[in-house]
């Protein structure tokens, strides 16, 4: 009978033995009270995977403590064998750099307007991407994590990670909870820097002893002495009287990705230029002439930058439609909108410019009208006019970062230690300077824009009727893991890590966001026939300004056809600290789409209705058109629908 007892007490002591780490471990066959529970199983390939990405992306602003990554990354990867077939005559240059210290290392100066930037950018992404499989990325991550700069890396494995067939599967955290520091306040790094690490977890450096009878009284559900401490999360108040869309998180977020994969591609463009290409009879390729070979040359140098340099330009569009509406609801010039104080990551805060409005117009004009000039030049070499706006595009899309680096010299000076909003680690749509610069290259693109007409010939699809249910957005609180700002590098250590917390630290904001709704078309077909339809929203009387709802593919049958979309609300993204409890695989991807935050997918409504258009298209259907643009569908029928969208007040969840 003592036997058993002991043995009891024993299974006691271990079951509730591991709370005070954070259920970090149970025994096997019993719970914390001796009932049975489920044995622990081994980890999956893709927990193990999944949890590197986060350890390697969490304090990610700081040196890594973590032995086991430190040793991973201890050496360069110079093997070629390591390596995709035939990839290391794309590495070779980029590995130079990295020997000779020349790529931004971790606590220096880093800017996106740096001239060597786009070099070591898309180095960084191949040093990553062409890894040969998952023990080459592990290696070759950990070490761009110790020897790279925190915000080179981050971009460099955002884009890597959604690429690698070995990594789609696997779910990155938000990029402004990953390095707050470029997308948060000054108020709230400074608040979140402040915050004790025992405000956070009960845990003591020295657990005291306990008596058999205090763990006999606990497990008894007898009244425990003490009172423990609340799960309750610890919120920094970010909120603000509006949520204006251009200080949106998300949107930011997502921004700042468009505007890598624009580097990227014209880095990708201007390394390919160099190549020597081979144009021959091999190739079946009849020229009529030397501007024949010159076009044949640029198509083939255009075709894998076309596609994110459209992409760029459409998100422009789209970011200027948004704000326009934004501005009719609100009565504000969303140009005239300065946001609080930010910080970078030194802790160095940003300096304004000291030229008045009017001496920023006019760089702004000189500005632009070198691109206009540019783009005047481009179309006299290029052989075909029906080319006249993709070729304005690629010049609007390729001088960007020579267009940013400018407009920033001619306005804040050259001051290496005195960083501008222009030239943030990150591309801001906060600096009202940079909203009136993607304003003035709106304008511009759509002087040079292609309006297609639809084709109204016999035989063609026709819209007969649209009915759309009730649009209504609001407000609503949300909220942003801050984890990584907190002032405690032992998160990264093999013993104490995130289970220990007992306390999330979070910051509290608004964001818009839409209840659910659905659009019925009705559609008469004379034949069976794919189509691809379009949705924009309007505001009337201004055909330029066309807002993106949806784009989809549908399969029609002759005569009468009924389709109905359903849009549900935005829902919120998991947190760092929620996708390191995660413990399953979700269908959840890496969206490298060009579609904005879903919570932005309507433009912020008014009490009493913004009275706007809903314009529907329908297109042609080939099977390669692409989702933004369809500009080489023909526009096979149009059609309008007036509709209101009202704004409810605040709510909280």
């Amino acid at each position: 009978m003592l036997r058993s007892t002991l043995v009891y007490f024993c299974f006691l002591v271990l079951g509730s033995g591991t709370e005070c780490f954070g259920n970090s471990w149970t025994l096997p066959l019993f719970g914390r009270h001796g009932e049975l529970s489920e044995p622990v199983m081994e980890p999956t390939q893709w927990q193990i995977r999944q949890r590197f990405l986060l350890d390697l992306l969490l304090q990610v602003h700081k040196p890594l403590l973590n032995e086991k990554l430190i040793y991973l990354g201890s050496q360069l990867n110079e093997d070629p064998r390591e390596y995709e077939e035939g990839s290391w005559r794309h590495l070779q240059d980029f590995l130079e750099l990295v020997r000779q210290n020349k790529v931004a290392r971790p606590f220096s100066i880093f800017t996106p307007l740096d001239e060597a930037m786009p070099q070591s950018l898309l180095g960084a992404y191949r040093f990553l991407l062409l890894a040969k499989d998952w023990t080459s990325f592990q290696r070759n991550a950990c070490y761009a994590r110790i020897h790279f700069h925190p915000v080179l890396f981050v971009n460099a494995l955002q884009m890597a990670v959604s690429e690698r067939e070995d990594t789609k599967d696997l779910r990155l955290p938000a990029m402004y909870e990953v390095l707050p520091q470029l997308y948060f306040e000054k108020e709230v790094i400074l608040a979140a820097q402040e915050v004790a690490w025992y405000q956070l977890t009960p845990i003591r450096m020295v657990t005291p002893k306990r008596r058999w009878k205090d763990i006999l009284l606990r497990n008894l559900s007898i009244r425990w002495e003490g009172e423990p401490m609340s799960t309750d999360p610890l919120v920094i108040d970010n909120g603000r009287e509006m949520a204006h869309l251009s200080f949106d998180l998300e949107l930011n977020s997502h921004w700042n990705s468009l505007i890598n994969r624009l580097v990227l591609s014209n880095e990708k463009e201007k390394q390919g230029a160099k190549d020597n290409l081979i144009i021959d009879g091999d190739r079946l390729v009849s020229f009529r002439g030397p501007r024949d070979e010159v076009n044949y040359r640029n198509h083939l140098l255009m075709g894998s930058h076309l596609g994110d340099s459209q992409v760029f330009l459409f998100s422009l569009q789209q970011f200027m439609a948004a704000l326009s509406m934004e501005d009719l609801v609100t009565g504000h010039r969303s140009t005239d909108l300065v946001d609080s104080p930010m910080m970078t990551t030194g802790g160095v805060p940003y300096r304004s410019t000291s030229l008045d409005i009017d001496a920023v117009g006019r760089i702004l004009d000189l500005t632009i009208q070198d691109l206009k000039n540019q783009i005047v030049e481009a179309l006299q070499h290029n052989g075909s006019s029906t080319e006249d706006a993709l070729v304005a595009s690629r010049v609007i899309s390729g001088n960007y970062l020579n267009t940013c680096r400018q407009l920033n010299l001619a306005i804040n000076g050259y001051r290496n230690n005195q960083p501008s909003m222009m030239d943030s680690p990150t591309a801001n749509l906060r600096d009202p300077i940079y909203r009136w610069l993607l304003h003035r290259l709106n304008e511009l693109i759509n002087k040079n824009k292609d309006h297609l007409l639809p084709k109204n010939e016999f035989g063609t699809p026709k819209i007969m009727d649209i009915q759309v249910g009730r649009l209504v957005t609001f407000e609503e609180t949300v909220d942003t893991d801050l984890i990584n700002l907190i002032d405690q590098q032992l998160l990264q250590s093999q013993r104490n890590n995130l289970q220990f917390l007992r306390r999330h630290l979070v910051a509290r904001q608004r964001r818009l966001n839409h209840e659910s709704f659905n659009i019925s078309l009705e559609i008469t077909a004379p034949a069976d026939m794919t189509v691809q339809i379009r949705m924009y929203l309007r505001l009337p009387n201004q055909k330029g300004t066309l807002l993106y709802i949806d784009t989809s593919v549908c399969s029609l049958s002759k005569g009468t056809n009924r389709i109905e979309r359903h849009f549900p609300s935005a829902l919120t993204r998991s947190t760092l600290s929620q996708l390191y409890e995660a413990n399953y695989q979700t269908t959840y991807a890496n969206d490298s789409s060009i579609r904005f935050p879903a919570h932005l997918l309507l433009p912020r409504g008014s009490i009493e209705g913004l009275n706007i258009q809903l314009h529907v298209e329908l297109a042609s259907w080939t099977g390669w058109e692409q989702e933004f643009g369809g500009m080489s569908a023909p526009v096979l029928s149009r059609s309008l629908k007036d509709v209101l969208i009202f704004h409810h007040q605040a709510q909280n969840y």
